[in-house]
């Protein structure tokens, strides 16, 4: 019984720091120049994760070590990259177009050539990688 009369007092006792109760004359009332509430003049139609620069037209070549079988959050990868001798990090690959040499080169010291593009994704957002044109191994 004491646990009770305990509880009770306890539960009163908070309730005044829990905002005062639910009372109708305050619930989601909007303020004036409230920006929570207020509409957007002019709503945004840019993405929110645009990149800062487009990626270059041009052809580009990298050279570094072939990494295959990789994962990310909800799958949102190529599963390849490429990082440079002495480099961390990497640069993401789509393979689609070689991946049967892909997966002979994967561990070995390659030089892949594509052009850079932009890939989005739902978490991760947009992701610069290179699409993949041509690979060899590095001599």
């Amino acid at each position: 019984m004491n646990a009770r009369i305990f509880l009770a007092t306890a539960f009163a006792a908070l309730v005044p720091f829990a905002g005062g109760g639910c009372d109708a004359t305050n619930a989601a009332t909007p303020r004036d120049g409230d920006a929570a509430t207020a509409p957007a003049s002019k709503p945004s139609t840019r993405p929110t994760t645009a990149p800062i620069n487009p990626p270059s037209t041009q052809m580009t070549t990298l050279t570094g070590t072939l990494h295959g079988g990789m994962m990310a959050i909800g799958g949102e990868t190529t599963g390849w990259k490429i990082v440079g001798d002495g480099a961390v990090g990497g640069v993401e690959l789509d393979v689609s177009r070689v991946k049967e040499d892909a997966k002979k080169l994967e561990g070995k010291r390659v030089t892949v050539s594509g052009h850079m593009v932009d890939k989005k994704y739902v978490e991760r957002g947009t992701v610069r990688m290179m699409r993949v044109e041509k690979i060899a191994e590095a001599k």
